[in-house]
């Protein structure tokens, strides 16, 4: 498989492990010019080059443009880039001349191939290669002409549509890639103006900024953001009803009283019950009968309904959000079914006995390790301790090892871990390809070590076609990585953004549309 990734230990790719999925808020909304955003937790690391969890990237759509921008319902727009052209293993886009940097200077088709050619550069460790840049990709410009070329060592299918996942930096940030930790440096509508780490992130607009996507420029958008950080949702709804935060994702019960108000809401769909297995030699998750009867163990119905108070969907796709460009069900029927018996008939036949109420082996105890995502609200939480439960009568001693933003890709690369309740979120079925070969963390991000040959096998027939002619082979291609239980995707959360009355916003699998974003009188 030619889609080998290196990762920095402690990130995750590509915004989309979704711990801390859905905004929350507090604070004052600060005129009619400003809308206020809630958001769960602190970024932290704020570089769209090395820190790409959810909340990261959120906050960075505002800073950074791509070179084109998908819209909501699929149709690929302009970016960075006004005009392109693409083949199986080739793009060429000409970038717009008027597009420029903070200090003034102009985007050039050089500068956005030396980004390309850094996230390529191995000694870069770029959680981004393998996902947004696919390996050994040749990015050349043209600055007379202001052309850039991308061309692939063999057919991406997703090639044109995946340049949409990559934040562009300018070369100031290129340069001194440490200084993006705390600070924006890109050609999105908004830069960093104040840092309140734990409390809020102001955003001011660019008065400059006219090349969005279907011409959008700066004089159509509010002058400030601010994303204000709380993690109670129920503070979230009384804000939200106070007027003091415009806009939020509020997915428990609040969300009752906040549609008897009358508050208006979009929804966002997000992987949310996503459990992936350990499947390194030295991990009981290694032997597939294990992971079946683990699986067959819980009752994924009711641990759905937990999570998402009753509110959510079952996928029909593995990590991708909203509307996926293969649409077909690659997991009903898939996923081994809830039954207990079943369970105990494939442990033993692995070999395991039961004696005490535990199940053994050569004298060990069936024991798991379970990272799971602490900041994604008390809902998953309490789904979390039902799972713990249903194992614990099964006969397996579970071990809890919570998970922050901060400190989710860092566990999952240690090895450390047998089953992890962690969502990823993607926007096309090639961007799960390093998650499931290749080398495992910190190398990489197949964290489970996962070595599924018809998975593999599947994926070069789909990477051959263009675009969405490999749905077939992309979707039998997924439903083998569930067959075998590598990865057990159960529910998707369907979040209700809120807003207040006069602000109006469009979402994507990937949030809120910077561009979007509107205030009017209310």
């Amino acid at each position: 498989m030619r889609r080998g990734v290196r990762a920095a230990a402690t990130t995750v790719a590509l915004g989309l492990l979704a711990v801390g999925c859905g905004g929350t808020g507090s604070g004052g909304a600060g005129g009619r010019d400003t809308i206020t955003i809630g958001i769960t937790a602190d970024p932290g690391n704020l570089s769209p080059l090395t820190s790409l969890t959810k909340i990261t990237s959120l906050l960075n759509r505002f800073s950074y443009d791509p070179l084109v921008n998908v819209e909501p319902d699929g149709k690929i727009v302009s970016g960075v880039a006004e005009k392109w052209t693409t083949d199986a293993v080739s793009a060429t886009f000409t970038l717009r001349r008027d597009v420029r940097c903070g200090d003034g200077r102009p985007l050039t088709a050089s500068a956005v191939a030396a980004q390309y050619n850094y996230i390529l550069d191995p000694k870069n460790t770029s959680p981004l290669l393998g996902l947004a840049v696919t390996p050994g990709t040749v990015a050349t410009a043209d600055d007379a002409t202001n052309t850039l070329t991308l061309r692939t060592p063999e057919p991406t299918p997703f090639l044109l549509r995946g340049t949409s996942g990559l934040p562009l930096v300018c070369p100031s940030a290129l340069a001194s890639p440490d200084s993006l930790t705390h600070a924006t440096d890109g050609t999105g509508p908004y830069r960093l103006t104040e840092s309140a780490p734990g409390d809020h992130f102001t955003f001011t607009r660019r008065p400059d900024y006219i090349w969005g996507p279907n011409g959008v420029g700066a004089a159509e958008l509010p002058e400030r953001l601010v994303f204000k950080v709380v993690s109670n949702e129920s503070t979230t709804a009384n804000l939200l009803l106070a007027k003091q935060i415009d806009i939020a994702a509020v997915n428990g019960a609040d969300r009752v009283r906040l549609t008897a108000a009358g508050l208006k809401y979009r929804i966002q769909r997000d992987p949310l019950g996503m459990l992936l297995f350990n499947e390194a030699a030295n991990h009981v998750t290694a032997d597939p009968q294990v992971r079946w009867a683990l699986t067959a163990a819980l009752d994924l119905k009711q641990l759905g309904a937990v999570a998402t108070g009753g509110k959510g969907a079952p996928p029909a796709r593995i990590a991708t959000t909203m509307l996926p460009p293969c649409q077909a069900d690659a997991v009903t029927g898939n996923l081994p079914p809830h039954d207990k018996a079943r369970a105990a008939a494939a442990l033993r036949a692995a070999g395991w006995e039961k004696s005490g109420g535990r199940w053994t082996k050569d004298g060990r105890q069936l024991s798991i390790v379970l990272p799971f995502p602490s900041t994604s609200g008390s809902q998953v939480v309490s789904a979390v301790e039902l799972a713990v439960a249903q194992w614990n009568s099964f006969g397996v001693k579970v071990t809890r090892k919570p998970l922050t933003s901060a400190t989710t890709g860092e566990v999952l690369a240690s090895g450390e871990w047998d089953v992890s309740w962690t969502p990823v979120a993607l926007t096309q079925p090639d961007q799960l390809i390093p998650f499931f070969s290749g080398p495992p963390g910190p190398d990489g991000i197949n964290f489970g070590s996962v070595d599924n040959p018809e998975y593999q096998r599947l994926v070069g027939l789909a990477m051959a076609k263009p675009d969405l002619s490999g749905c077939d082979e992309w979707t039998a291609a997924e439903a083998e990585l569930v067959k075998r239980v590598d990865v057990v995707t159960f529910v998707d959360s369907l979040s209700p953004y809120f807003n207040t009355k006069g602000t109006t916003f469009a979402i994507d699998g990937a949030g809120i549309v910077p561009t979007s974003l509107r205030r009017g009188r209310g």
